[in-house]
């Protein structure tokens, strides 16, 4: 058996897509796996037998140089940066490319390329997949990729459903919603081809068998660390820690956090803060973040740093906007954050909307200190820093439910049966 991984990223420790592959193909050996993706990344492990890159840069140069220009990449374990340089970063990062008109623009030149080339060809010849497991986004190439292949090397395709395109709605203009219905068409097209799907929690699950009428499981993010014996207790804390994507309005909550710690400090006389380490660079984003004395921008960690920053938390924080457009894409999505934070021992305080999919996981599981109201924030937040018997009690609770819904072990062991069973 060997699997072919298509995805826009590869399998890495430094995103979480990547640590979420890492974590789905823990029971299969390197020898049984092989990726192609697009982003112009360079993966920080060593994980499969073979990476092969195709980027929107080389699709786009092909128009003028007559060939697309991919091939395999050799993982750098010393490099652990999502882009290889500041100019793929800002391309990337800027909202404006993820526009309508954008993607329409970027999906035809995909469209219109020659990235089915005689390289790729001879590469996949190589590495012989038996079967494909897509984890598709918003860029149609990827289904395209995945289709083509299928067909041609005759091998079952399974999809893995972490985020929700298809339920999606559109934005309220004309051109959003011819590109959502053409978009529409190829999602079915790729469900129609495809033998199983995996979601990310259940409630996709049943909306996308009720839609498609496939064969599907629900398969939830591992951690990606071991999850721990017992809860790191403490008795005194005065710092709460977000790691993570600051995007989907998130910064709107975490801006709400750090107004209601400014009231606290200047009322009680305590001083609590909120730490934030993310690699976001827009400055529109950063700058809302000034005048809030109670927040610390600590930047980008990766690697050992970020581990470090991680299990040395006091007090873990997740977020969610209470935008409806915000709530709208993720509400069918379970971050990653989630499953490392409820196997760390440590506290978690969660504040968002109650719809969102992993604020109901944790409100189900009863183990985190949740918010899902602004008129609350302060009392949640005063008990997260004055009550150690509720601490403890919550991070009892993610324990278990880590052990239960996030053990990668688990999540490696039922991908491995899926490809066995087809």
């Amino acid at each position: 058996m060997k699997v072919l991984i298509i995805s826009h990223n590869s399998i890495d420790t430094y995103q979480n897509m990547g640590k979420t592959m890492l974590s789905l193909f823990s029971a299969l050996k390197k020898e049984e796996l092989c990726q192609l993706y697009i982003y112009p990344s360079v993966p920080d492990i060593d994980r499969c037998s073979s990476y092969y890159r195709i980027t929107d840069k080389e699709v786009l140069a092909s128009f003028y140089k007559f060939k697309v220009h991919s091939g395999e990449i050799t993982p750098d374990c010393s490099n652990h940066q999502m882009f290889e340089n500041e100019n793929d970063r800002r391309v990337y990062r800027n909202p404006k490319n993820k526009g309508t008109l954008r993607r329409v623009g970027r999906d035809a030149i995909w469209k219109f390329s020659h990235w089915y080339n005689k390289s790729l060809k001879n590469w996949l010849e190589k590495q012989a997949p038996t079967h494909i497991f897509i984890a598709p986004g918003t860029a149609k190439c990827i289904y395209d990729m995945a289709i083509k292949i299928s067909r041609d090397r005759k091998i079952p395709i399974v999809t893995y459903v972490c985020d929700d395109y298809y339920f999606v709605k559109p934005k309220d203009t004309f051109a959003a919603r011819v590109v959502q219905k053409s978009f529409h068409k190829k999602i079915e097209k790729l469900m129609k081809k495809s033998t199983h799907i995996v979601t990310i929690c259940k409630g996709l699950e049943d909306e996308y068998v009720a839609k498609f009428n496939v064969p599907a499981t629900t398969i939830m993010t591992g951690s990606s660390y071991d999850v721990e014996t017992q809860i790191k207790s403490f008795d005194n804390v005065t710092t709460l820690r977000y790691l993570g994507n600051i995007s989907f309005n998130r910064f709107r909550s975490l801006m709400d956090i750090g107004y209601t710690l400014d009231e606290m400090n200047q009322e009680d006389g305590t001083n609590y803060s909120l730490e934030i380490f993310t690699g976001e660079k827009n400055q529109t984003i950063l700058s809302a973040f000034d005048g809030i004395k109670s927040i610390k921008l600590c930047g980008h960690v990766s690697g050992d740093a970020f581990d470090n920053a991680f299990k040395s938390s006091e007090i873990l924080v997740h977020t969610e906007s209470f935008n409806e457009e915000s709530i709208d894409l993720v509400k069918n999505s379970i971050s990653t954050k989630i499953a490392d934070s409820l196997a760390s021992g440590i506290a978690l305080f969660a504040y968002g909307p109650a719809q969102v999919a992993s604020m109901r996981h944790l409100i189900d599981n009863d183990c985190a200190i949740v918010v899902t109201d602004k008129k609350l924030l302060k009392k949640g937040l005063k008990d997260a820093f004055s009550n150690k018997a509720l601490r403890d009690e919550k991070a009892n609770k993610a324990l278990e439910a880590a052990f239960e819904n996030h053990n990668s072990r688990v999540a490696g062991k039922k991908i491995r049966d899926i490809f066995e069973r087809i």
